[in-house]
């Protein structure tokens, strides 16, 4: 499965793999299928997401959070349903953007 594919899973359809869709579902099911698939794409994403936030220190999950709800946003400001799948639809978004740009240097390669 492609991440393309996974992704689209992630965000239409957590809820089929991992019970109710909640933010921390989602960002645990995108660090096992990066296991899983061995290629430890997520250490670049998160270099990529510390780079984008100058130089932060914090989890891409923790940013992932501060570019949906604003600066100093937590799990805890997830008090929605509507919360949680805005923030998993920025997690797929951020991914896509990532990936397609890792695509767009390889092939320039």
């Amino acid at each position: 499965m492609s991440w393309d594919e996974f992704l689209w899973h992630v965000d239409h359809r957590l809820g089929m793999y991992v019970g109710r869709p909640r933010y921390e579902r989602a960002f645990s099911a995108v660090t096992g299928f990066d296991l899983a698939r061995g290629r430890d794409e997520l250490a670049a994403f998160q270099a990529w997401m510390s780079a984008r936030h100058r130089g932060s220190s914090l989890a891409f999950w923790s940013l992932v959070l501060t570019e949906t709800f604003g600066e100093g946003a937590t799990e805890d400001r997830l008090a929605s349903d509507d919360d949680h799948k805005r923030a998993i639809s920025h997690l797929c978004r951020v991914l896509r953007e990532f990936l397609g740009q890792q695509a767009s240097t390889a092939s320039q390669r």
